[in-house]
């Protein structure tokens, strides 16, 4: 039993609540700003221990309104359009962005949830305004990719070894701007198949090579020597075992390599 002053506080303050049946808003016929205690309904007055719902615009942090507070006091989430499609590359040659927006299609109102990003950027590559010095110095048609195995990626190398080092072609470039890229082999020699870091260069097979900061030529519009032109055919060779070479051709160019277990072969 409860002491009979406390049963009474319980009483009194239940009676100064508006009671709705059913915790409604519109039974109760409560709509009030802010974050308001006495903007309460009760359950159920006989069951004063039950958890009351609000209709203040406090609930909706709170997380306690009753469940028909957005409809009756009107109550609405900024409501946004379709995203738009991605437009073109910022950077005419080497890293950009490319953006997409959207709209407000109807703000927020009486306390709703405000609108959420309305502009999204993402990192691309502009090849097409590349200075036409880095152009006539080597055509990208005439390149070939020289490769290291995937294993030597610097992203999995020890930071104090990089086989890289010991070749004379090794140029301490200036940026940091890496990408990767997925060739679809056309013709390999049968060599590749004699070690098991070429095994994945066979005829119709897609490979990932990552182009990574040590082998960037920024004098070639910050790319890597031998990163092709989509839907042509260059030619590649492994630096280990130079009798695996042959032909492929570019289908994707992405910030991150999408071949399952990472970049197949490095860039040298």
């Amino acid at each position: 039993m409860l002491p009979t002053s406390l049963t009474a506080a319980l009483l009194i303050a239940a009676a100064a609540r508006t009671v709705a049946a059913d915790g409604s808003c519109a039974a109760a016929k409560k709509c009030c700003d802010g974050q308001n205690t006495d903007c309460a309904v009760t359950h159920d007055l006989n069951f004063i221990s039950s958890d009351p719902c609000y209709c203040d615009h406090g609930c909706l942090d709170m997380g306690d309104c009753c469940s028909d507070f957005k409809d009756y006091c009107g109550v609405m989430d900024c409501r946004v359009s379709e995203w738009s499609e991605w437009s073109g590359c910022s950077s005419s040659c080497g890293s950009g962005q490319s953006t997409r927006t959207r709209s407000i299609t109807h703000p927020a109102a009486n306390g709703g949830a405000e609108c959420s990003d309305l502009v999204q950027h993402r990192s691309c590559r502009g090849e097409g305004g590349c200075s036409k010095r880095a152009k006539d110095k080597i055509s990208a048609l005439r390149e070939t990719a020289m490769l290291l195995p995937g294993k030597w990626s610097s992203k999995r190398a020890s930071k104090t070894w990089d086989v890289r080092q010991n070749l004379k072609s090794f140029v301490q470039p200036s940026v940091k701007d890496e990408y990767c890229v997925v060739f679809k082999v056309d013709k390999a020699m049968k060599s590749c198949m004699l070690s098991k870091d070429t095994l994945k260069l066979h005829r119709g097979n897609e490979v990932c090579v990552s182009c990574e900061s040590k082998a960037i030529r920024e004098k070639l519009g910050d790319r890597c020597t031998g990163h092709g032109q989509a839907g042509k055919q260059t030619r590649f060779k492994n630096v280990i075992t130079p009798s695996c070479h042959g032909r492929w051709e570019r289908v994707g160019v992405s910030d991150e390599c999408p071949c399952k277990g990472g970049p197949h072969f490095i860039f040298v």
